[in-house]
């Protein structure tokens, strides 16, 4: 006859976790934290441009008369007519196209740090640092090669020669184009 091996249940002992697990939890809240204070601040620059296209809005629709009127070459009102001018190309500039370039071109070998368009001319100026030079040539290589970039020139670069890595930090300019 066969015998049954006894089971023995031990619900007493606790359960180990993970060493990582905690780790995870506070790189995910502080994730969590950069992505709400960027939104915030996305959001309170958006309320600003409303506001102030509002305003315009409202300027526009009392000096309505003073156009009929005939006094459309009042300095004021030329002032008023250009700063509503150039809310209207900041709106009108396809922003959701120019950012999907520049992210297309990302890669692990160059951060980003900042990205200043400018509407008027139609340029984009990117700063960032990257692991070498050649990092920064293989990146504006990208930047070119996407459909809503051309003309990326290197504007300045530094090597950080005391810092682990010796890390480059450069700036770019590009001109954003119609799609070919």
């Amino acid at each position: 006859m066969a015998r049954i091996a006894a089971v023995q249940l031990d619900f007493l002992r606790p359960a180990t976790a993970s060493r990582l697990g905690p780790w995870l939890l506070v790189a995910g809240v502080l994730v969590a934290l950069v992505v709400m204070l960027e939104h915030r601040q996305l959001s309170a620059q958006t309320q600003a441009l409303v506001t102030e296209l509002d305003e315009l809005r409202g300027t526009l629709r009392q000096s309505r008369p003073v156009i009929e009127a005939g006094e459309a070459d009042s300095p004021e009102l030329r002032a008023q007519v250009k700063k509503a001018n150039g809310v209207l190309e900041q709106l009108n500039v396809p922003w959701g196209e120019l950012f999907v370039a520049i992210e297309a071109a990302q890669n692990a070998d160059v951060a980003l740090l900042r990205v200043q368009p400018d509407a008027r001319s139609r340029t984009v100026q990117l700063g960032g640092a990257a692991r070498s030079v050649s990092a920064v040539l293989a990146y504006m290589t990208r930047l070119e090669r996407s459909e809503n970039l051309g003309e990326v020139l290197l504007v300045s670069h530094k090597i950080k020669l005391r810092a682990p890595g010796r890390p480059v930090e450069f700036v770019l300019n590009a001109r954003w184009v119609e799609k070919r």
